[in-house]
């Protein structure tokens, strides 16, 4: 009898460690900040800090941090990974709950850049080395648009993260909105590091890199 109960037993703790080993775990941790300053067309300065998981390659917007609190208050984070896929956590102001809801991004992510983008052999160093990650090459570019009078400087850095998809956050039918609109004709392993561009009115918008610095901001989707 001794002998059944023990192997039960063992059999149940086996059974436990193998269902804990495959649950998903339902924390993740963000270990990376990036952080860009820009201008936009009115003259409204601001920084704008998106947080960054590498080993997943996953980013989350927060709307304070993100700077979008104005036109969303709802929300609570984005979740936006490398295909496109972003989970919305909200509040529900009626019900007092949390809910996340599921978006696709529109990506068209190009092979190669636009013809009209001519390389001007300028570079520029990006980051801060005090902080612990190394700086970013920036390589320029000049863009030139046939339609318009538009004119716009843009330095692109080689990374691992997957920048192109903050591309196309500004497409999805929601009320948050970046303040820095990246161009979408960028090319994987590249990102936007500087870009200034001249609208034929007079008005520019523009931004800047700043730094990458370690981060420990977590989230629990246990909590929704």
């Amino acid at each position: 009898m001794r002998m059944r109960v023990l192997l039960f037993s063992l059999v149940l703790c086996f059974l436990g460690h193998f269902t804990s080993a495959q649950k998903p775990n339902s924390t993740i941790k963000f270990t990376e900040v990036w952080v860009w300053e820009y201008e936009n067309a009115d003259g409204k300065k601001g920084e704008m800090a998106i947080y960054r998981e590498p080993k997943l390659n996953y980013w989350l917007l927060t709307p304070d941090d993100a700077g979008f609190r104005d036109q969303d208050e709802m929300s609570l984070w984005f979740l936006i990974k490398p295909n496109g896929e972003v989970l919305q956590a909200y509040q529900d102001e009626e019900h007092l709950s949390k809910k996340i809801i599921k978006h696709q991004l529109p990506l068209d992510v190009k092979s190669k850049l636009p013809g009209n983008w001519k390389a001007t052999g300028k570079y520029e160093y990006f980051g801060d080395k005090h902080s612990g990650f190394p700086l970013m090459k920036g390589i320029g570019y000049q863009i030139r648009y046939e339609k318009t009078n538009e004119k716009a400087s843009i330095f692109l850095a080689k990374t691992k993260a997957a920048a192109w998809v903050l591309s196309f956050f500004n497409d999805l039918n929601i009320d948050a909105k970046l303040p820095i609109r990246f161009p979408k004709e960028l090319t994987k392993n590249f990102v936007a590091v500087k870009e200034l561009t001249k609208f034929s009115g007079g008005n520019s918008v523009q931004y800047r890199f700043k730094h990458i610095s370690h981060s420990e901001y977590f989230i629990d989707l246990t909590e929704f």
